[in-house]
C-alpha cells in the first residue's frame, strides 16, 4: 500500500471516530487545515463526498458509510502487521509501554522498575497510569496490569498478584461517628461511603455478595483510588481499600475486618502478536518474578 493511501485512510478514520476535523487533528498531531486538505484530496480521489458538512458538525454520507468497513479492516491489517514487525525485533533495547492503575503505579512499581532498569538498562519503560483498561489491539500499550481476567483469544494473560480487600476509615472518623453495627447500617444515612463513579467494582461485588447497593448511597464518588485514599485520610468517610495499602497509614483502622469481601486480582496482559518480543518478554517475566517474591497468590473467581 502506498504511504499516501494509508495516511488518507488513517485520517478518514480519525475524523469518523472523533466527529470533527479539529478533534481528529489533535489526536493525529496535525493541524486542522492539514486534516481538511487530506479529506478533500481523498474525496477528489474517490469522486464523491465522504461527509456532509453542517453547522452541527460532520456526518458520513451514505457512500462514506460504504467505505467505512473497508477502511477499518485495512487499519486492523496495518496494526497487526506493525505488531508482528515489532515482535520480530530481537534487540534488548528500546522501549516498552506499560499500562497500570494508580495503586500499582504509586505503591508497587517504583521499586520493581528500579530493579528492572538495573537488570536491563537499555530497555526504557513508559508508564501509562490509568484506572481504565487500555486497548492492546490498538497498541495503546504493550503490557497491562489489569483487574480483569481477559478471555480474548488474541491476548496472553497470566495471574500476577492477589490483594486482600477491606473497609477502612480514619480513627478520628470512627471516634466521631462510631463503628457501624452491620454492613446495612454502614450503607445507611449515618455514615459516608466513598465509592466509584463510572467503575462498577463496588456495586457489582456487593451484588455478588447478596448485599446490593446503588451509587446514590455514596456521598463521594470517584474512580481515582488515590482520591478515595485521601478522602479516607481526610476523615471524610469509609472506603473499600487494598489492605496492604491501608496498613501503610497508621491512622486508618479496619471496619468489619471479617467482612467477606473477595480478594482483588491483578493479571498481566499483552497481545499475542508481541509476547515473544524480547523487551516485552523480559518485562513480563521480571514483573511476574518480582510479585512472586511479595506473597504467594491463588486466583479467586470473584474480583473487586
Amino acid at each position: 500500500m502506498h504511504s499516501m493511501e494509508w495516511d488518507s485512510i488513517r485520517i478518514f478514520l480519525a475524523v469518523v471516530e472523533e466527529g470533527s476535523m479539529s478533534a481528529a487533528a489533535q489526536v493525529l498531531g496535525m493541524s486542522q487545515p492539514t486534516v481538511s486538505r487530506q479529506i478533500s484530496a481523498l474525496e477528489d480521489r474517490v469522486g464523491f463526498n465522504l461527509f456532509d458538512r453542517s453547522c452541527n458538525g460532520l456526518k458520513l454520507t451514505v457512500l462514506g458509510e460504504g467505505l467505512l468497513a473497508s477502511a477499518q479492516q485495512t487499519a486492523r491489517g496495518v496494526e497487526g502487521f506493525m505488531r508482528k514487525v515489532n515482535a520480530s525485533n530481537d534487540h534488548h533495547e528500546g522501549h516498552v509501554r506499560l499500562a497500570v492503575s494508580e495503586v500499582a503505579a504509586f505503591y508497587y512499581l517504583p521499586q520493581a522498575l528500579k530493579a528492572f532498569n538495573a537488570a536491563f538498562p537499555h530497555i526504557e519503560v513508559e508508564i501509562l497510569v490509568n484506572n481504565q483498561d487500555v486497548n492492546l489491539n490498538k497498541r495503546e500499550a504493550d503490557v497491562q496490569i489489569s483487574r480483569q481476567r481477559h478471555t480474548q483469544p488474541d491476548l496472553v494473560v497470566s495471574h500476577l498478584y492477589q490483594h486482600a480487600v477491606g473497609f477502612f476509615a480514619h480513627q478520628d472518623y470512627i471516634a466521631e461517628y462510631g463503628m457501624p453495627t452491620s454492613l446495612e447500617h454502614m450503607h445507611g444515612r449515618d455514615f459516608h461511603i466513598i465509592g466509584f463513579d463510572q467503575l462498577d467494582l463496588y456495586t457489582r461485588t456487593a451484588a455478588q455478595l447478596g448485599k446490593p447497593v446503588v451509587k446514590s448511597q455514596f456521598p463521594y464518588r470517584t474512580d481515582s483510588y488515590m482520591m478515595q485514599l485521601e478522602l479516607v485520610r481526610a476523615k471524610a468517610g469509609i472506603a473499600a481499600m487494598y489492605k496492604e495499602v491501608a496498613q501503610r497509614h497508621v491512622e486508618l483502622v479496619p471496619v468489619f475486618p471479617d467482612a467477606p469481601i473477595p480478594p482483588a486480582q491483578w493479571w498481566l496482559v499483552c497481545h499475542r502478536d508481541v509476547h515473544v518480543n524480547p523487551r516485552i518478554r523480559h518485562l513480563m517475566v521480571f514483573l511476574s518474578r518480582w510479585f512472586d517474591t511479595l506473597t504467594p497468590t491463588t486466583p479467586q473467581t470473584i474480583t473487586l
